[in-house]
């Protein structure tokens, strides 16, 4: 049986995400399945296991209400500045920055990938270390749902995130045809970003829950 229930994020941590379905409260990991980095929509069609939270800790995870207002503030604030800083930047980077040679610029080129990997790494495991400062996960009762966003949702989330697979492929393409180091910094960022997309595949909101076999026993077994 499909159910509607509301998904949100937590306070400062991308990898985990917040489940209300009725009166159920559960902790949802985005990064679960390490290939859904590389393809984030299989995470729409296969079952997940989902850690059972009281409604405390519920609310102690999510984002505070003042905190999600200056979030959108930042956004906005960033969204505007971008067009004219990107220009800037760009006026600087014809002015004073020379074009480094071939063999330097796919070495760095392969840096800049391995930086954003090692970043991206990083907030997975920060992530972990982050919620269970809060909640054993290991300890913490499952229940196996498959999950999937609205109409809605799914225009979000392809929108989403074929603009930042965009954006990333045109920033690594302009640091190899131009040879600039700005860009290749720019590209590196916008790679990260990018590999983070999988933990917002599923947008903030409303979605549909499926639940499946409960996994409480299994936990229970494994655990003795």
């Amino acid at each position: 049986m499909t159910i509607v229930g509301n998904l949100e994020f937590l306070f400062k941590n991308v990898r985990y995400k917040l489940l209300r379905v009725k009166d159920e409260y559960y902790l949802l990991d985005m990064d679960r399945l390490a290939w859904s980095i590389v393809f984030p929509f299989i995470y729409w069609f296969v079952p997940h296991p989902v850690y059972r939270i009281d409604e405390a800790t519920y609310e102690k995870l999510k984002v505070p209400g003042e905190k999600r207002r200056s979030i959108m503030s930042a956004v906005l604030f960033i969204t505007g500045v971008s067009i004219p800083l990107g220009r800037f930047l760009g006026f600087i980077s014809d002015r004073y920055l020379v074009p480094i040679p071939n063999v330097f610029t796919m070495v760095m080129f392969i840096v800049f990938i391995a930086i954003s990997i090692c970043g991206r790494l990083y907030v997975h495991c920060s992530s972990k270390r982050k919620i269970n400062n809060t909640i054993r996960l290991d300890t913490t009762p499952k229940r196996s749902i498959k999950i999937r966003p609205t109409i809605v949702g799914f225009i979000k989330a392809f929108y989403m995130y074929f603009l930042f697979l965009g954006i990333c492929l045109l920033g690594g393409y302009l640091y190899i045809e131009f040879k600039d180091f700005l860009a290749g910094v720019s590209f590196a960022v916008l790679l990260c970003v990018c590999l983070l997309t999988n933990t917002a595949i599923i947008p903030e909101g409303s979605v549909k829950v499926t639940y499946l076999k409960d996994t409480d026993q299994i936990l229970y077994q494994e655990r003795h």
